[in-house]
């Protein structure tokens, strides 16, 4: 009963676990010391053990995401105040610590001789080594950016083994228009070249109820096979058809559960027989992907890549339907879309019902889409520390200061990461009710 769930948890973890430890393996590589890395949402649960460098591995309150703790990612910064209650600079603090001139916190109370020493203590470690700000900003940000690499490296592998095994499309993309070739998801017009999906001919007639098709005898998969004894092969055909064929009565011969029968049809002014057609289209049964090693890592990567690009798009056109939608309905159904960890459990419920592989390919897509997601300029976020960064490195290059004192910028990552944990309580709320209803 709870397997899928197990699966669903594991799958997830092993994703942010290569995400993580691309943050902790360029920490290492750059000589950063790690001071946690742990399994789940703090509070601490358990210290599992420390290495040799001094790492702890920990286990955490709510085991569903693994975090890299790094040392002094933002320097200790202090507010301290002159007699006249204007704060002293940052890099005048350690001066201003070693002489005697009275200084007072931001309660406007005397800092004593031994919270001096103590201070002087705190800021001197800004000053180590092993600081994760005190690297250069090349090193800085192959560490920040590490999970880029490591997500689109891990969704390379998965499919790699999946076009060298064998894998099927998972299904036809009918929702979001692109050109991009995309193996997993091709769109109708792709599928058909691939010979994924069959074109016959004949047409699918569905009727509207009540109208000239309905009250002349067709019904819901009556399969069009000629009009006035004219083969049909697709739908602008019957349309041409019936268009010059006013006030003229049609003989409209149907395939019905492999029964043949002729119907006769008399068009009206409007040449229409109000009738919805679909082209006479049968999936491959026998359709797979299968390539040598090679081969398969080039067609992984190329997959990889289009995969990322549609996946920008589609998010492009959630905001823009969620903040500027032409209808309301629009809106809603931008919102029923969004979906969270507690949505792809249930996914992978009914993947466990198919094969492997799509436990693979869903592990793969969410890959994708994590590193998407954090490519976003949103605070708190990896891209946006990143982009906070350079912009302080450059005007650092030219002012020599910061654009952005630390602890503006770490109340800001906070803000926002708050912000998200509220924003997921809610889509997770959306996918309960999906499950339950």
């Amino acid at each position: 009963m709870f397997l899928w769930i197990i699966v669903a948890l594991v799958m997830f973890s092993v994703i942010v676990l290569v995400h993580e430890f691309g943050h902790f393996k360029t920490a290492r590589i750059f000589w950063v010391k790690v001071y946690e890395f742990g399994l789940g949402i703090p509070p601490k649960a358990k210290k599992l053990w420390k290495d040799k460098h001094w790492t702890e591995y920990t286990l955490n309150w709510f085991p569903i995401w693994w975090f890299v703790r790094l040392k002094w990612e933002n320097l200790n910064y202090f507010l301290i105040y002159d007699k006249d209650k204007k704060s002293y600079p940052q890099e005048e603090l350690k001066q201003i610590l070693e002489s005697d001139i009275e200084i007072f916190d931001k309660l406007w109370n005397s800092i004593s001789e031994d919270d001096r020493k103590k201070l002087l203590i705190e800021l001197n470690k800004n000053q180590d080594k092993d600081n994760l700000v005190n690297k250069s900003y090349w090193q800085q940000s192959i560490i920040i950016l590490a999970w880029v690499f490591m997500n689109f490296l891990f969704a390379i592998i998965i499919f790699t083994i999946l076009f060298t095994v064998w894998v099927k499309p998972i299904w036809i993309n009918d929702k979001i228009a692109t050109n991009l070739d995309i193996m997993m998801f091709p769109t109708i017009e792709q599928s058909i070249e691939k010979w994924l999906l069959i074109e016959n001919p004949w047409i699918y007639l569905y009727p509207l109820t009540w109208s000239l098709a309905d009250k002349s005898g067709i019904k819901n998969d009556d399969l069009l096979l000629k009009i006035d004894w004219n083969t049909v092969t697709n739908s602008d055909e019957v349309k041409n058809l019936i268009s010059k064929s006013s006030w003229k009565e049609l003989i409209f011969e149907i395939d019905r559960k492999w029964k043949k029968e002729n119907i006769n049809i008399k068009i009206w002014t409007d040449w229409k027989i109000w009738s919805y057609l679909a082209p006479n289209i049968k999936y491959n049964k026998e359709f797979e992907y299968q390539y040598n090693l090679p081969k398969s890592f080039l067609i992984a990567s190329k997959e990889v890549y289009n995969e990322s690009l549609l996946t920008f798009k589609a998010l492009w056109t959630l905001v823009s339907k969620l903040t500027f939608p032409n209808t309301k309905k629009e809106r809603e159904e931008a919102v029923e879309s969004m979906s969270w960890p507690v949505w792809i459990i249930s996914v992978v419920n009914d993947a466990m019902k198919w094969w492997f592989s799509i436990i693979l390919i869903l592990a793969s897509l969410i890959s994708i889409n994590l590193w998407v997601f954090n490519l976003l300029p949103i605070p708190a976020l990896d891209w946006w520390r990143f982009l906070f960064m350079t912009i302080n490195e450059i005007i650092r290059k030219v002012t020599w200061k910061k654009w952005i004192p630390p602890h503006i910028e770490w109340l800001i990552h906070l803000s926002f990461f708050v912000l998200l944990i509220f924003l997921s309580i809610i889509v997770t709320y959306n996918d309960v009710v999906k499950i339950v209803n």
